[in-house]
């Protein structure tokens, strides 16, 4: 079977076509979405992306889709996974009510910036990297329950050590790039200038949230992109076969991240 991953970062399988933007490994191909998937029309059996949609405004998004579509056999699964907006919101209001009855606000925090936090961030982290910092390992392993191993990168060395070795050449050397532009930016329109160019710049970069889903919205964009019988599935079922085997959304039964929407469809 041909099963492409798209936009796999720095979770993928072997038995996988692996595509992303800035690859994290030479397993990895370079690839960005937005510009169409790599695939001769009706070639490809199963399609998975995982916290990659939602990165996309909503026109890009129904583009991308209807590329999955072309790409995809008849008979073909998308599988589709990203941040489960009515998830978010009903676990923001179930902490909200404890944290006003008087108990710890540590997962009313999180959940709070759950909603907001990655649309609304102008810098790398947003209000997330330092909130985990400054949380003791009985607070860390209570975010765990919403953010699932994601906190690792954050709150351990091991973690920092792992995302400095992401930082690939060619990530390097597009920081150098930008922090020349920044320093043009300043000399031409001060420090006023410099940051408005940084803040654009960070929210182009791919890191921020553009639109949020829920059951009945993913549903009816997919259909609207021509799938068929969309349905929502938990983290290790799937019609692609043997697909749990692949650790690519559980790892011997636990959710890499528990605050996802995972939905699957099928091209006819």
């Amino acid at each position: 079977m041909k099963l492409v991953n798209v936009g796999c970062g720095a979770v993928y399988h072997p038995a996988w076509i692996n595509l992303d933007a800035a690859p994290s490994a030479p397993e990895v191909k370079r690839s960005d979405a937005r510009d169409g998937l790599p695939f001769p029309d009706a070639s490809v059996d199963a399609v998975y992306h995982s916290h990659m949609l939602e990165h996309l405004d909503a026109a890009s998004a129904r583009a991308f889709l209807r590329e999955c579509h072309r790409v995809l056999r008849p008979g073909g699964v998308l599988r589709v996974v990203v941040p489960d907006l009515e998830g978010i919101a009903q676990a923001y209001l179930c902490e909200l009510g404890s944290a006003k009855a008087g108990g710890d606000r540590t997962l009313y925090e999180w959940c709070r910036m759950e909603l907001t936090d990655q649309a609304a961030r102008t810098r790398s982290g947003g209000a997330m990297e330092p909130f985990l910092h400054n949380l003791s390992a009985a607070q860390v392993a209570i975010v765990r329950t919403r953010a699932g191993k994601e906190v690792e990168a954050h709150v351990t060395a091991d973690g920092a050590r792992s995302r400095w070795r992401r930082a690939t050449p060619a990530k390097i050397w597009l920081h150098l790039r930008r922090k020349i532009v920044e320093v043009f930016a300043w000399l031409l329109g001060g420090s006023w200038m410099s940051a408005a160019l940084n803040e654009g710049w960070f929210r182009q970069s791919g890191e921020v949230h553009r639109v949020m889903y829920d059951r009945l919205s993913l549903a009816q964009l997919l259909v609207d992109s021509g799938f068929a019988e969309p349905k929502k599935v938990i983290a290790g079922e799937s019609a692609i076969p043997d697909y749990a085997e692949y650790g690519l959304d559980a790892i011997d039964g636990v959710i890499r991240k528990p605050d996802s929407l995972f939905m699957e469809a099928i091209r006819r």
